[in-house]
């Protein structure tokens, strides 16, 4: 009931986030240039987005520095507020190169979930700066200033949810696809050179590579995004989504390039009494 009145009533409305991302995604593509970087960002290396893990360092470190402001111990607070806020920053980092690679409604959630995170930072800004002797102030003054940033965290926080579990933001979309051992025919008998090439296996859609007397196949749904990999590209030994400029390999659907960080389903392809047929490999 809250979720709901919260993002109809509230939310959907919001279409400034649309707008807002843009722009963030205009000065992130700008200092966050280099694809390899990009690619670390998303956590393509990790075979996980890095984003959720390293959002439990701010959180955790300016959960403990809010309780020990509030119970007075404030050069414990001091120290778990710095740790926490440093932690935002490089969550800040990865969450600004994934907001780059959304579109629609994800966008714009997105959009308003890195507003009121600067908004936090904000506020922890000026509460180090006091806590530190940098500007004039009290532990009161650094406490009030800590909890309204904490404020915008949950907030933020609670956005960031729904990015996840309501739109399925960075969520491999192939989680819940089971593989099977058997063989499926192809609805095509012939694939051209290294173009990618759309094929039905059964309930499975394919895209299909040949190289030579080689044919490889790897699911057609960017397990990023959902985009459809044969309206991609071939670069190299690899294919590239059309969509966001994920890429895996043809031969075995690893993935090279973010902002994909899941590896592609692959299939292995024979031709059996004139047709070709596929089977899952993993």
């Amino acid at each position: 009931m809250i979720r709901r009145f919260v993002n109809r009533t509230l939310l959907d409305k919001w279409d400034w986030g649309v707008g807002i991302a843009d722009f963030y995604s205009s000065i992130s593509r700008f200092v966050l240039r280099p694809t390899w970087l990009r690619s670390f960002l998303h956590g393509t290396w990790l075979g996980h987005p890095l984003h959720p893990l390293l959002t439990d360092v701010p959180i955790g470190g300016l959960t403990v520095a809010l309780v020990l402001d509030l119970l007075g111990v404030y050069d414990g607070a001091n120290w778990a507020t710095l740790l926490g806020f440093g932690g935002l920053l490089l969550a800040a980092l990865a969450g600004f190169v994934d907001l780059d690679e959304t579109d629609g409604k994800t966008r714009q959630y997105g959009g308003i979930h890195a507003s009121l995170m600067l908004v936090a930072a904000a506020f922890y800004v000026f509460s180090l700066l006091v806590r530190f002797g940098v500007m004039p102030g009290t532990p009161y003054h650094s406490t009030f200033t800590a909890a309204f940033g904490y404020l915008f965290i949950v907030l933020g926080g609670y956005i960031g949810g729904d990015l996840v579990f309501t739109f399925g933001n960075m969520v491999d979309r192939h989680a819940w696809r089971s593989g099977g051992a058997k063989w499926a025919a192809l609805d095509l008998s012939e694939v051209p050179e290294r173009q990618p090439t759309k094929a039905r296996a059964g309930a499975q859609t394919l895209v299909l590579v040949r190289t030579g007397d080689t044919i490889a196949a790897l699911h057609d749904t960017c397990a990023h995004a959902g985009c459809s990999l044969s309206e991609g590209t071939i670069v190299g030994d690899t294919i590239q989504c059309g969509c966001h400029g994920s890429r895996f390999k043809i031969a075995d659907g690893s993935v090279v390039v973010g902002p994909a960080t899941y590896d592609q389903p692959s299939f292995e392809v024979r031709r059996a009494d004139g047709k070709l047929e596929a089977r899952r490999v993993r």
